[in-house]
């Protein structure tokens, strides 16, 4: 493996974070330095394969949530890291760092937490909902078997979730077993506008999302292009791990 060279996209969150005032716990997790932060990490991973030939992760069958599934181990890094960066979970930081295309290009990547607090509350909601009315609160049909999330019916304001890459809100949807996502399909087609090599129809572009970003699309179904549009795919449930 290849110590991993940063595009300059992979910045534009981080340069917003920087540019304002960040609160104390920010400034102490050090979120204008990310991208060093997972460089650094990058290059204790990549160090310890050479070394090891095996990767330095933890696994999980999460697949709605995509790179959760093969956390950082930091415990196998020891004595190649040093410390563990100060936005890491582990360390009380808002980010698990995680491991993607991890058979052919492994690459560190974040995976947002405060993402995953904003979904477990409209999902907690949508269960009370279906529990009390035996229906699924949603609007209308975007994409397979997903659906808009109706928040008047769940008598709640409207739940925002900025997307890692252009800052634009990520709509809310709900398949039929009242699973909550995030659907990045217009990421995906901002990027695939713009891309002068395409992945063929069969690539999962939620990894092609975050080949050059530090982020990854968490809690979105798999994405594939069916013509010249990006569908959602259902979920298996063996592969889905609520909470």
């Amino acid at each position: 493996m290849r110590f991993k060279k940063w595009l300059p996209g992979m910045f534009s969150l981080v340069l917003l974070l920087a540019a304002g005032c960040m609160y104390p716990e920010e400034e102490w997790m050090q979120l204008d330095r990310l991208p060093e932060q997972v460089a650094q990490v990058q290059g204790a991973v990549d160090a310890y394969y050479r070394e090891n030939r095996v990767l330095p992760y933890k696994y999980t069958e999460e697949d709605e949530k995509l790179t959760t599934k093969y956390k950082v181990n930091f415990e196998e890094l020891k004595g190649i890291l040093g410390d563990i960066p100060p936005s890491a979970f582990e360390k009380g930081g808002y980010f698990l760092f995680v491991l993607v295309d991890v058979e052919k290009d492994p690459k560190v990547r974040l995976f947002d937490l405060r993402v995953n607090d904003a979904v477990m509350k409209v999902q907690a909601e949508v269960n009370g909902y279906v529990k009390q009315h035996h229906s699924l609160p949603v609007k209308e049909k975007v994409s397979g078997p997903f659906y808009t999330v109706d928040f008047q019916k769940l008598r709640m304001d409207p739940v925002e979730v900025p997307s890692p890459y252009s800052g634009e809100n990520l709509p809310l949807v709900v398949d039929g077993q009242g699973r909550v996502f995030l659907d990045y399909r217009a990421e995906v087609m901002k990027k695939w506008q713009n891309a002068k090599e395409k992945p063929d129809e069969k690539t999962d572009l939620r990894l092609w999302l975050s080949e050059d970003a530090l982020f990854v699309p968490a809690f979105s179904p798999q994405i594939q292009m069916e013509g010249n549009e990006p569908r959602l795919l259902p979920v298996e449930e063996e592969n889905h791990s609520k909470k």
